[in-house]
């Protein structure tokens, strides 16, 4: 979709000493979902300042947030908007939050860019400033299903799926069962948990029956690493999956041993010979004493990204989301970008991951 509305004719702004690009997510250091997002958005801006910013101006970060981002969280945001006149915003953590944001650009009128959602229900809303950098959740569904059948040998192999119904964990969880339905091989048996349980006996006991030769396990970070440690217990010869959740460094931190040959879709493979992901993952290296996972990547992408429409567009929202569509095919870190119609990236060079030694490296 295009955008074709009157501020695309209008000048620049005017009388700033920087350009302000809003954060819609947590910057808390010690948020172990999010840190890592907020640390490469602020790196990528520290090194475009160090290149001179835009025309001299540099570039600034202005972050919003709260506990509750449907309550207060989105009344902040919006009042940033208004109060601080940023370019374009970056967010969010979870589709929830990006769809909240979205609502609030649409009426303002300035570009949003997610890093890491992969509900494709983002695009589809009929936003014209909202674009989308990580695959969708169909795209990791094809590349988690062939793994998973190849896996599976024969087709009398029973397989089961335990999903939490939180909003990111359903939208995956419905184009994982849609993949399977299309390769005609339904799952054999489905468990719905609740996010944030501790305990799931009814669900687990019925896994121990049935002792199904593969289990996906499709949750957010921390539900995945319970559900894990608690499958391995009570079914050890079951072969165990999951979702790109399980790309995260805190889940491989939370499972612990548990997590030691679970297979995932990965959304970032580090390419040695690429001088800017090197120097990235040396510096995280550094502050981090760990590799950084795919939120990091792509968060890193989405940012520089954002920053070379604002160098091509200019002190002006519309002609900034004019060239975001502009750049692509776009190369990042994680992958390339190219979005479609929507605003949604199309990329679908995803491969399958595996945990070894306490690290995330892919399988081929």
């Amino acid at each position: 979709m295009d955008y074709a509305g009157p501020e695309g004719d209008e000048g620049e702004v005017r009388d700033i000493k920087e350009v302000n690009i809003g954060w819609f997510g947590p910057y808390d250091a010690t948020n172990h979902l999010a840190a890592d997002m907020w640390w490469s958005a602020s790196y990528a801006i520290q090194e475009a300042n160090a290149q001179g910013g835009l025309r001299g101006l540099p570039f600034r970060l202005i972050p919003r947030w709260a506990v509750d981002p449907w309550g207060t969280g989105v009344s902040q945001l919006s009042r940033m908007i208004y109060d601080e006149h940023p370019m374009a915003v970056l967010g969010s953590v979870d589709s929830p939050s990006t769809h909240l944001a979205e609502q609030v650009v649409a009426k303002a009128q300035l570009p949003l860019v997610s890093p890491i959602t992969t509900d494709k229900s983002v695009t589809l809303a009929g936003v014209s400033w909202m674009f989308a950098c990580a695959p969708t959740d169909d795209t990791i569904a094809r590349v988690l299903v062939e793994e998973i059948l190849a896996a599976l040998k024969s087709p009398t192999n029973k397989l089961a799926m335990l999903a939490a119904t939180d909003h990111e964990s359903r939208m995956t969880a419905r184009e994982i069962v849609r993949e399977f339905s299309r390769r005609e091989h339904p799952l054999d048996f489905r468990f719905d948990v609740s996010p944030g349980a501790l305990k799931h006996q009814r669900q687990l006991a019925a896994l121990e029956q049935m002792q199904p030769a593969a289990i996906i396990v499709v949750a957010g970070t921390d539900d995945a690493a319970t559900l894990v440690s608690a499958v391995r217990e009570k079914c050890p010869a079951s072969a165990l999956f999951g979702t790109q959740s399980m790309g995260r460094s805190h889940f491989v931190e939370l499972a612990g041993q548990s997590a030691v040959g679970v297979r995932f879709p990965l959304l970032f493979v580090p390419n040695p010979a690429d001088l800017v992901s090197a120097r990235f993952i040396e510096r995280f290296k550094t502050e981090h004493r760990r590799e950084p996972d795919y939120t990091a990547a792509l968060t890193y992408d989405a940012t520089r990204l954002l920053l070379e429409a604002i160098r091509r567009g200019g002190l002006n929202r519309a002609r900034i989301r004019q060239a975001i569509p502009q750049l692509s095919p776009w190369t990042g870190i994680a992958g390339p970008i190219r979005w479609d119609g929507t605003g949604q990236n199309t990329r679908t060079n995803v491969s399958m991951g595996v945990i070894r030694n306490g690290a995330v490296v892919p399988i081929n």
